[in-house]
């Protein structure tokens, strides 16, 4: 039995919430079996759980979490009714925002007085070019600092792959972006397997927070904030928009133009 169809099956006999909420509990529910992989929602472990709901907090804003948990609760709720599972896996999660803590995402006038701060030297125009790579892929520090030079030359510095879950993603950047790697590359003559040679993570971090405090910004900033920013951009879009992938993409990126991250 397709327990989602028969849920929102009978919601529509009902006749009691609008077809717009319906519809949320389609999306919401359809997410969630695609992030489990389609296992038997009677048999959703606790672990499938929890990392489900990381997975929205750092992804979603308070709202989104708050109202995918809300679709969580009223699909097992009813399979409870309809005494087909004994007890909710989702029972004891609290939709109450003092509980729902999302990860905080960093705010368009932090990122530009961040990237201001860089120097022009061959340290601060790394640095720079890899925070803007943060912002306007969403992708993790490690994804960034993997970007092999022989890959990105071959592709004319437009795109790279990244591994994600077993699956090669091709990532796309804007043309200001990939004119500002390709010289970046070409005036300090690098020649090294990764783009940023053997900069690691905690370094990389540690150069962030010192432009955070350079920047003189009023609260704690860290890396991943960037990341949540772009999620949040794209879930802005998707939210209000029809627009398909490419199209997001675009309007990503012309955030950060607006806010002088790229070059018009």
């Amino acid at each position: 039995m397709d327990l989602v169809k028969y849920f929102l099956e009978e919601l529509r006999k009902e006749n009691i919430i609008s077809e717009n909420t319906i519809s949320f509990y389609k999306s919401d529910l359809d997410y969630f079996q695609k992030f489990i992989k389609n296992n038997n929602l009677l048999e959703i472990s606790q672990d499938e759980l929890e990392e489900y709901l990381q997975h929205i907090k750092e992804k979603y804003s308070e709202n989104s979490v708050i109202r995918k948990i809300t679709s969580l609760k009223s699909f097992y709720k009813f399979l409870l009714k309809r005494e087909l599972l004994k007890v909710s896996p989702i029972e004891n999660i609290s939709t109450s925002r003092k509980d729902i803590k999302v990860k905080k995402f960093i705010e368009e006038r932090e990122l530009k007085a961040i990237i201001d701060v860089c120097e022009d030297t061959k340290i601060g125009n790394r640095d720079k070019i890899i925070i803007k790579l943060l912002s306007e892929t969403g992708l993790k520090i490690v994804d960034i600092l993997g970007i092999e030079l022989n890959q990105i030359k071959e592709n004319n510095y437009r795109f790279f792959l990244v591994k994600q879950r077993n699956i090669y993603v091709l990532i796309n950047l804007s043309e200001d972006l990939s004119k500002e790697l390709k010289e970046y590359i070409e005036r300090y003559n690098i020649d090294s397997k990764f783009i940023f040679g053997e900069l690691d993570n905690q370094k990389f971090k540690t150069n962030f927070l010192k432009y955070v405090k350079k920047a003189n910004l009023d609260r704690n900033i860290v890396p991943s904030m960037i990341k949540n920013r772009c999620n949040y951009e794209r879930e802005k879009i998707n939210n209000y928009h029809n627009l398909d992938e490419i199209e997001i993409f675009d309007e990503i990126k012309k955030e950060y133009f607006a806010i002088g991250i790229g070059d018009e």
